[in-house]
């Protein structure tokens, strides 16, 4: 078995870009005396050279997705060999400094296999020859034992003068499915004009992946490498090169900061597994649909908006839109207090706070919305199940504003100094026997976890609470809350809510909406005034909506709060049923900038959140970057160089132990110790005389 290489006919290169030919054959020189069937015409059946030859095209915008042109699949490999070994080409691209940047992607060496080239775009305005190099299995050797010395180069192509793109011929069968699948489904925005303004400015997300720890620490230090060679890149625009021009893998990490010293010391912490604060790095899996979470009160902050009202223009609209829904309400200003100006109203108001905080929420909501994070379900505890219905579609913003007004400035008016409440750390069941013992007066006001749960009552029965449970041993916490929500108290202006509330206009959505007034999914339609006064006055049952979530195989939770308050007793409740979790916050107090966003972003991107980073800045110019790295050391590698590679052994790959090379013919751990180090000449030292090896000179 070999390879055949050819130039694509002229005019059917897309833009002018060269293109190489990679076919298979039964011929044993790899460049002699074979014209693949794409530059002849229709395949030979049954002919093995040149008649099976695929054929592919860099898709329009560098993506790795190609486009086939005429040309037939592979279908005379023997079954049985191993994946081609593609991380040389790209480790050579990346030695190279970028200038050749070829990179070959997803192929495996089984019939119906496809093999991409990508284009060697910064070497072909010099006109120089490149050569990449791919190891190929032996027709007489099993895979598991070796690989042959037979080395396929990848030769740079003049392009055609024709900037014309050829017809795409019609999809070849798809490939063989991989060995293992990556954990979260592959990533790659279209590569769209960058926006004329970011969707956060202030900071800069630099995100990398790779297929492995290694791989994407790997990344992490060639990229950090190139750019260090490269000072005149910007790093708007290098954040807006990796965010549309590569697909995520399943490990990931995210770099953030405010200019490119802080990025370059993330991408080193990376490279050497190292922590950093601007370093966010996780493994993908299946995301599924995501879960926005909304608090009540309690994660409130002076200037809790204002980095974002600076740095985010779809947060300051939302304010805006917010603002002006509750203007009929308020006499105010809705945006200073969000905003932490001098004079605004005070945050120990309730009716200040709780319009406040909606704002908040739902602008953190729209936030998420620009990176493209669009909740698949919603659930809000207490007051923040209103701006959870919104967000979902189903209760206009006028409508909710309305709620939110009349809910706080009634609290603020009749309930305001008459309560008080407790956390404690015990289950709901053990509660309530307690405050059964107590008498009247008490109520468990919340359910928050398997052994969570707030009381609310009047400040002398809280008092002898805290005071019992204080002798029992128990940790308990007092709520800054000085009015019983969730208890008896709340009856007293059941009739003026409802009547201030009035009819409320409610709509169809596709997002689910998981009640915490009953614990299961609701019909929009049952979003009735009646429905928000339960929502004051019944208990929270938000241990079991997050548990209805969790059975319909919800397992990722983003909560777009001032701080982070639900995503401890999410991961409880989830520990407590055996299944794994991923939450996230936005925010955290004393921080509402564009860096605290855009690390928040990262963990939910790192966990398989889909993020379109593509509009965090705006590129002041498109660049290309040099194909990063696969796998340093890919599974058929090691399978290829026998049982003993494994444990790091050379000899199973014919090097030469006390030089480090390979012998000619051999791509030994020489050349990948080499690419590990930077360096050029030692890996060349091992590829050069293999070539001139298998090219007969």
């Amino acid at each position: 078995m070999s390879f055949v290489l050819s130039p694509v006919p002229e005019g059917t290169a897309a833009g002018g870009d060269p293109i190489a030919v990679l076919g298979v054959s039964g011929a044993p020189d790899p460049f002699r005396g074979a014209v693949p069937a794409a530059a002849e015409g229709a395949p030979v059946p049954g002919r093995p050279d040149p008649g099976a030859t695929a054929v592919f095209l860099e898709g329009p915008h560098g993506g790795a997705e190609a486009n086939p042109v005429p040309g037939a699949p592979v279908e005379h490999l023997p079954s049985g060999d191993p994946p081609l070994c593609n991380a040389v080409a790209a480790a050579l691209s990346w030695l190279r400094g970028g200038a050749a940047r070829t990179a070959v992607a997803g192929t495996t060496a089984q019939p119906g296999g496809r093999l991409l080239l990508k284009r060697l775009s910064d070497a072909r305005a010099a006109g120089e020859t490149v050569l990449c190099l791919l190891e190929l299995a032996g027709e007489g050797r099993a895979a598991r034992t070796g690989v042959t010395g037979l080395l396929a180069a990848v030769r740079r192509f003049q392009p055609p003068q024709s900037d014309s793109a050829a017809p795409a011929a019609p999809a070849a069968p798809a490939a063989p499915a991989a060995p293992a699948a990556p954990a979260a489904p592959p990533e790659r925005p279209a590569r769209t004009p960058a926006p004329e303004r970011p969707a956060l400015a202030g900071a800069v997300p630099w995100p990398v992946s790779g297929r492995s720890e290694t791989g994407l620490r790997t990344e992490a230090r060639l990229l950090a490498a190139y750019l260090r060679d490269h000072p005149e890149l910007d790093s708007h625009d290098v954040a807006h090169a990796l965010a549309t021009g590569r697909a995520a893998a399943e490990h990931r990490a995210v770099a953030v900061g405010t200019d490119r010293e802080e990025l370059l010391a993330a991408l080193d912490a990376l490279a050497a597994g190292h922590d950093h604060e601007g370093l966010v790095r996780g493994t993908a899996r299946p995301a599924g649909g995501v879960v926005m979470m909304f608090p009540g009160a309690g994660g409130q902050w002076r200037g809790m908006g204002g980095g974002l009202w600076d740095s985010s223009p779809a947060f300051r609209e939302s304010v805006r839109a917010c603002a002006e829904a509750f203007a009929p309400y308020v006499d105010w200003s809705l945006a200073d207090v969000v905003r932490g100006r001098r004079g605004a109203a005070s945050l120990n108001r309730v009716d200040v706070v709780q319009p406040a905080l909606f704002t908040v929420t739902v602008s953190l909501a729209a936030v998420w919305r620009s990176f493209g994070v669009v909740p698949a379900a919603v659930l809000g505890h207490s007051q923040g199940e209103i701006a959870a219905a919104h967000v979902a579609g189903a209760l206009p913003l006028p409508d909710a504003a309305r709620v939110v007004a009349a809910r706080s400035r009634l609290i603020a008016g009749a309930l305001a100094g008459k309560g008080a409440m407790l956390s404690v750390p015990l289950p709901a069941a053990q509660v309530r026997e307690r405050l059964a013992e107590l008498g009247g007066g008490l109520a468990v006001a919340a359910v928050n976890g398997p052994a969570t749960t707030s009381v609310a009552g009047s400040p002398d029965a809280i008092e002898e609470l805290f005071s019992r449970l204080v002798d029992e041993g128990v940790r308990v916490a007092r709520i800054v809350s000085d009015f019983a929500s969730h208890s008896a108290q709340v009856d007293a202006i059941r009739g003026p809510l409802l009547d201030e509330v009035g009819p409320l206009r409610h709509r169809s959505t596709d997002t689910l909406l998981c009640s915490t007034v009953t614990g299961r999914v609701l019909d929009p339609a049952a979003l009735d005034t009646a429905y928000w006064y339960r929502n004051l006055r019944q208990t929270v049952e938000f241990d079991s909506a997050v548990r209805t979530l969790l059975s319909l195989g919800f397992s990722t939770f983003v909560e777009p709060s001032a701080h982070p308050l639900l995503t401890a007793p999410v991961a409880d409740i989830a520990a407590d049923t055996g299944t794994e979790v991923h939450a996230v916050g936005s925010l955290r107090m004393g921080e509402s900038t564009a860096q605290r966003m855009l690390t928040s972003l990262a963990e939910a991107q790192v966990a398989g959140v889909p993020v379109d980073w593509a509009g965090t800045c705006a590129s002041r110019g498109r660049i290309e970057l040099p194909a990063g790295p696969l796998p340093q050391q890919p599974p058929h590698r090691i399978a290829a160089a026998g049982p003993d590679a494994a444990d790091g052994s050379d000899a199973a790959d014919g090097s030469d132990s006390a030089t480090g090379l390979s012998a000619p013919g051999a791509a030994g751990s020489g050349f990948w110790r080499a690419v590990d180090r930077g360096d050029l000449a030692g890996a060349l030292g091992v590829v050069l005389p293999a070539l001139s090896w298998s090219n007969g000179s």
